[in-house]
């Protein structure tokens, strides 16, 4: 029956408390001022405070006790569209009932007060005194903590179904990140087993070292299934994985160029979201140049936002294929969107010195401090600076 925190029953208590102080001054000082009247006789020498509060503090507070019977009723016996005609034929008898109850405790202890000061009261007399003077005002107490019932029932609700709709929401983002996640998986996997197939007859001890590195890359993969977010060292830890597999490739024809702030290292980003933006500068820019050419990965922390760039001076945004938002880029996009909405942003432009600048922003959050004390770290999440990899 007791559902209700232990706060909205001492707030009840205590605003009834405080009103039957303010009605308990009300009452000494219409007494005063009525004795003062020359048309009036003396006042009544058992309005005094101390008796007043004593009263009232049974009447007001005595009746909030009542509270959670009357929330088990209401909540019972509600006031809704099915069961509003049931709830009125409980609710009219059992108000009267309880309300008669109290007022007779009132009446009782009203009688005992009196007695106590010296008085020699009928206690029959003193309860039906007590309930004719004061039930108009206690009944639609009754009436009051059920409406208050309702309406806090009406709020739980509302929150609760609140609070089901967002962890819907949020278990259908998930959903949609982890498909997202699994599509990008199968996508570069294709494209670096077709890479290794090419080489297998015409070199096979660079296909053996791609095979080598691919199974470095998978396990790097495996260890972050079902993670949205890596710290951005881990995330170029798994791109020079993939890289090294390119590199092997496209030998001296692709030149890789870093560039990030040391700041930076720490910052979280999407799992997996520069490898479709590199593969896309390869594939797109600097794979149709019989000359190959330089891709280079920026990373800065500017004030509350990571901002990271992959640029490439292959042949530009006018002599690619017109489709150039395929699986990575669209998932990218799709991924972004999900997780940051309008916090992040992902724009593709031409490279004033020829190629393509691809500019990610995301909201720059770092992830826990960890005690790093006792051990170094990899040379893979080492500060990086600008350097060629021939």
């Amino acid at each position: 029956m007791l559902r209700e925190p232990r706060a909205v029953w001492l707030i009840l208590i205590a605003i009834s408390a405080g009103y039957a102080v303010f009605a308990s001054l009300v009452s000494v000082s219409y007494t005063a001022a009525y004795g003062l009247s020359r048309w009036t006789l003396k006042p009544d020498t058992t309005a005094i405070f101390p008796y007043l509060v004593l009263i009232n503090l049974v009447t007001w507070v005595g009746y909030a006790m009542w509270t959670p019977a009357i929330f088990w009723l209401g909540r019972r016996f509600r006031f809704d569209r099915q069961g509003w005609t049931r709830a009125l034929l409980v609710h009219a008898p059992a108000s009267l009932i309880i309300s008669s109850i109290h007022l007779a405790l009132v009446g009782t202890a009203r009688f005992y007060l009196q007695g106590m000061r010296g008085g020699d009261p009928d206690w029959g007399q003193t309860v039906a005194d007590a309930f004719f003077r004061t039930i108009d005002s206690v009944l639609p107490l009754y009436w009051a903590i059920i409406g208050l019932q309702h309406a806090v029932d009406y709020y739980r609700q509302a929150r609760a179904r609140e609070l089901r709709a967002a962890r819907l929401e949020t278990r259908l983002i998930e959903s949609q990140l982890q498909t997202l996640q699994q599509q990008l998986h199968p996508h570069f996997l294709f494209n670096t087993l077709h890479a290794i197939s090419t080489l297998v007859h015409k070199d096979p001890d660079k296909a053996d070292a791609m095979i080598e590195r691919l199974s470095d890359l998978l396990r790097l993969t495996l260890r972050k299934v079902s993670v949205q977010e890596v710290e951005l060292a881990e995330e170029l830890e798994y791109l020079r994985a993939y890289l090294d597999i390119e590199q092997l490739h496209f030998g001296p024809r692709l030149r890789i160029e870093y560039c990030v702030d040391a700041a930076a290292m720490d910052a979280l980003l999407p799992t997996l979201i520069l490898q479709p933006l590199v593969e896309n500068a390869i594939r797109h820019g600097l794979e149709p140049q019989v000359r190959g050419g330089t891709l280079a990965i920026e990373a800065q922390a500017d004030g509350d936002t990571l901002w990271l760039r992959v640029r490439d001076d292959g042949v530009g945004l006018s002599r690619q294929a017109p489709r150039r938002d395929g699986v990575g880029l669209a998932n990218t996009r799709s991924r972004l969107d999900r997780l940051y909405g309008e916090q992040a942003a992902l724009t593709i432009r031409e490279n004033p010195g020829g190629g393509v600048l691809v500019d990610l922003y995301v909201p720059l959050r770092r992830a826990a401090k960890r005690d790093v004390s006792s051990t170094s770290k990899p040379a893979s999440t080492q500060p990086l600076t600008k350097a060629g990899v021939a």
